[in-house]
């Protein structure tokens, strides 16, 4: 794991952070409808247009689902509506998901320091944005929200690692150089898609998840925290002079 030395520097200069939306924010699924009964929903999906089945590398990943389906059939209609039925699913779930141990905190001590923040995920936004509002934190990130956008209107699917969703939030933020953005994610996917902007990485590996080794094996280089908490008290030790050291309450 990485030293508390080693975050404080990777911490210091920072003017913009990058949060992935599910692992560090919330776990987006809940125990009785979780990832792999999505999934299961999205194959339900296509065998009801009476398509090929899809075997991704990851049979349980949702996201990984509509990839394949993307890069099997760039052209079909059918790839916009599995994309809309995934974001359904996603917004459903996501005010009630539970939110990541100490997130709110870290939110918080960046805010207090005029650090904007951003969510940058393969998520839809419009579930990001259902789970900002019901935990309170849409204040926090304004309109700062950098997910899967709508096919159906036009967009076309740029899923991480494409950095795509990193270089809007890094444009959106109308401030902060690259290099001095941070993002907070729990994937290969992630890495590669910061390095590809140009911003600093942190993996998050909760400890409470059982799959999400990918990233420390893949990227074993890569700094990497545990949990939220050290990211906040190491923030907190760097952070610049004029803000105003938040109270941690627990809420938002």
């Amino acid at each position: 794991m990485t030293s508390d030395r080693e975050l404080r520097a990777l911490l210091k200069g920072v003017e913009g952070v990058l949060f992935d939306f599910d692992g560090p924010i919330c776990h987006l699924f809940s125990p009785e409808r979780a990832a792999p009964w999505v999934t299961d929903r999205l194959h339900d999906f296509i065998a009801g247009k009476g398509l090929p089945e899809l075997r991704p590398q990851k049979k349980n990943s949702p996201i990984d689902v509509l990839r394949e389906a993307a890069e099997r059939w760039p052209d079909s209609r059918d790839v916009e509506l599995l994309e809309a039925k995934l974001a359904s699913l996603e917004t459903e779930s996501a005010p009630g998901a539970t939110q990541t141990e100490g997130v709110a905190d870290l939110i918080r001590a960046f805010w207090h320091y005029r650090v904007p923040v951003a969510v940058t995920t393969n998520n839809s936004e419009t579930a990001v944005r259902a789970h900002l509002r019901a935990r309170k934190l849409q204040a926090m990130f304004r309109h700062h929200v950098y997910g899967r956008q709508v096919m159906s209107e036009g967009h076309t699917l740029l899923l991480k690692p494409h950095p795509s969703c990193i270089n809007r939030a890094v444009a959106g933020l109308q401030g902060p150089r690259p290099d001095r953005c941070l993002m907070i994610g729990d994937s290969s996917a992630d890495v590669r898609a910061a390095r590809e902007a140009g911003v600093r990485f942190l993996g998050f590996v909760n400890p409470h998840v059982d799959d999400n080794q990918e990233l420390t094996e893949d990227f074993p280089e890569v700094p990497v925290v545990l949990d939220l908490w050290r990211v906040r008290s190491a923030w907190l030790e760097v952070a610049p002079e004029g803000g105003v050291p938040p109270v941690t309450d627990g809420n938002i």
